[in-house]
């Protein structure tokens, strides 16, 4: 098993985007059981699943109608995620593509309480991420904020609840009576999120950073008024209302747990990423280090992911601390293999608004069970550990956060670690390539996965809603000195570049112009460009090349 271990974890699936719907008495959701992300739904009176999706392209984000007869996902076409809006109906099993402009993205699709009407997100109009509406055969443009729009929700069949902005948020009301838009809730410097939607009352749950860690509280629409429910120096997300309770998930020490607010707060199951509400009972995915993402209902487990050959042999992550440049102490996660070969990798998170966490995580399980030590830090920057500590990388992306990543790299070699390489998809790819050239002598190896090199280009050219993002969190006159291409005569290790052709955010040209500058520099550097991936590499034969590709790497250059 061992000499195969990468394709074994290559293969191990995931279930994600779970939709319920109670009349029908079933669950929609994505799995790439096939090698590729596709819809299925599993009625739980029948017992029966089904695939109901077939084709090369992946289909994401499945959204069943109130009726139970149509539902609506989106079309990736090899990863440009320029999403397309498909309806299907599920009795003719008939599919139409309602948006079939593949030159615009169309995300978030959702039936109106009536399933009349759908409304999505879109940048159709020029703007990112904008609110639309689809009714008639007529797809129309609701805002024209130049702030993105990444969540809403129907409050009735002619009101949506949706958020404005990306930091500094607010919840807002759209009337498609009288097309008033009125802002609802607003903490000043202060991020407020969507939560669930209790429709006959007419009330909302929100999560709101205003006093340092996300709170959950409950708004009242028609009286304009709202409370905190539950408060804790935790970070709390996916409020919803169940029954006469409401549930959340906390994130603490590293894991996420879902909880249950009734007379009393209890604990109902850990590793939970995403949930439902079905009746009385959670439908959730659950996945930890050592768990893939499965699909439960209550105590049920639906979807087991775990490769049988591996049940019993997967690493427990663990949370520790260390110490960083100014005193702060940066949580990380760490997966400790059985028998350490003396190599460390220091596996940088993407986003940078993420987090790393005791979640499935296949590359550092891969290398953990190959014996390298793997730690993930929670840089400055990351979600998860209150608004000041998401905000310590505001205008200085390249600085505080990436002196955080060169003191992972000490507290392992405090631990022992005879050799370090750095490694990280996205932003935690940009980060890998900084590391490498602006603390050189501290790394024996990096390799970097779909990541931007250069801010001035990709700043210019990355997805619209990254370059609102960016022009908030970023200071221009930092791109020089912030930009690891300019620095590569400093580099020392060997670093294995992984890129994808349709990548929207981290554009091909990134990784071009790096291979260029190596090669002018005689660096020592591999690339490998898949050419039908995006920014995620999903499809299964590529995964496998690319664990393969990261393996042969690190024992050709460390070993």
């Amino acid at each position: 098993m061992q000499d195969e271990i990468h394709e074994v974890i290559a293969k191990t699936r995931a279930v994600l985007n779970v939709n319920i719907n109670e009349k029908n008495n079933c669950i929609a959701f994505n799995w790439n059981k096939e090698g590729k992300w596709d819809v299925y739904i599993y009625s739980l009176s029948s017992k029966l699943l089904s695939r109901i999706t077939t084709g090369k392209d992946s289909y994401l984000e499945p959204f069943l109608s109130h009726n139970g007869k149509s539902i609506l996902y989106l079309m990736d076409h090899e990863g440009d995620e320029n999403y397309q809006v498909i309806l299907r109906d599920l009795s003719t099993n008939e599919e139409k593509n309602l948006t079939n402009d593949s030159s615009h993205y169309y995300n978030s699709p959702k039936f109106s309480l009536n399933d009349e009407k759908i409304a999505m997100l879109s940048n159709k109009e020029g703007k990112p991420s904008q609110l639309y509406l689809f009714e008639n055969g007529v797809i129309k443009e609701l805002t024209g904020w130049s702030d993105p729009i990444f969540s809403f929700d129907w409050l009735s069949n002619d009101e949506i609840l949706y958020v404005k902005g990306i930091y500094d948020t607010e919840i807002r009301l759209f009337n498609l009576n009288n097309y008033t838009d009125v802002i609802l809730l607003k903490f000043e410097k202060s991020e407020t999120f969507l939560g669930g939607v209790d429709i006959g009352r007419r009330k909302f749950l929100f999560t709101s950073n205003s006093d340092e860690y996300f709170d959950v509280g409950e708004y009242d629409v028609d009286k304009r008024s709202w409370r905190w429910i539950y408060k804790s120096k935790h970070e709390k997300f996916l409020p919803k209302y169940a029954g006469n309770s409401i549930t959340f998930i906390e994130f603490e020490d590293g894991k996420n747990i879902l909880k249950r607010l009734c007379s009393g707060l209890s604990s109902v199951a850990e590793g939970v990423s995403e949930y439902e509400i079905m009746g009385k009972q959670l439908v959730y995915v659950k996945n930890t280090s050592y768990k893939p993402n499965s699909l439960f209902l209550g105590e049920l487990e639906l979807i087991d992911n775990t490769p049988e050959c591996l049940k019993g042999e997967l690493i427990n992550a663990e949370s520790t601390y260390y110490e960083s440049f100014d005193g702060r102490k940066i949580h990380a996660i760490l997966y400790v293999p059985r028998i350490w070969n003396g190599i460390a990798v220091v596996n940088i998170h993407g986003g940078p608004d993420a987090h790393a966490m005791d979640a499935w995580n296949p590359i550092s399980q891969l290398l953990a069970l190959k014996n390298y030590l793997v730690i993930m830090p929670n840089y400055r920057g990351s979600t998860g550990f209150g608004k000041s500590f998401l905000h310590l990388n505001d205008k200085d992306l390249g600085g505080g956060d990436m002196r955080d990543v060169i003191y992972a790299a000490r507290y392992v070699q405090r631990l022992g670690a005879k050799k370090i390489v750095a490694l990280g998809a996205s932003y935690g790819g940009y980060l890998t390539a900084l590391c490498l050239v602006k603390e050189p002598e501290i790394w024996d190896a990096g390799v970097a996965i779909v990541g931007f090199y250069n801010w001035y280009t990709e700043f210019e050219k990355e997805a619209d809603y990254l370059k609102s993002y960016d022009s908030m969190k970023m200071d221009k006159s930092l791109f020089y000195d912030r930009s690891p291409i300019f620095f590569l005569e400093n580099l020392r290790a060997p670093i294995l570049l992984i890129q994808s052709a349709n990548d929207p955010r981290c554009p091909l040209e990134e990784v071009q112009q790096m291979e260029e500058r190596l090669k002018n520099l005689g660096k020592d550097f591999e690339l490998k460009i898949f050419t039908d991936e995006g920014h995620s590499i999903r499809k299964e034969n590529n995964r496998i090349e690319m664990y393969e590709l990261i393996l042969s790497f690190l024992e050709r250059k460390l070993h």
